[in-house]
């Protein structure tokens, strides 16, 4: 599987503090990709022109580390912990494009 689109200093983070076989960082690297294709192939009408290499390459970092985090942690057993990462993610995801916190 192809780490193109993770960012390598924050991938090696997350694989040294799971401290993730290489079949687990495989697997993990592979579910983040199956997560970005399967969101291009549902990209809203007006994207449809953009490829999957440019869809992919304006995925934000954050998003391509949790999604190869949650990937990991799913590998481990660690279920729980990974649907806690996916609502934290979503609930950042809503509140930014809600405008932000609120003062």
């Amino acid at each position: 599987m192809s780490f193109k689109h993770l960012p390598l200093l924050g991938t090696a983070e997350i694989i040294a503090t799971l401290n993730l076989s290489n079949a687990q960082t495989q697997s993990a690297a592979s579910l983040a990709h199956a997560v970005a294709r399967r969101a291009w192939a549902r990209r809203p009408g007006h994207k449809h022109g953009q490829g999957y290499e440019e869809f992919a390459a304006a995925i934000p970092a954050c998003s391509w580390l949790t999604m190869f985090e949650v990937g990991a942690l799913l590998q481990l057993g660690r279920r729980r912990e990974a649907d806690n990462l996916l609502l934290a993610a979503r609930l950042v995801h809503q509140a930014r494009a809600h405008g932000g916190a609120r003062r």
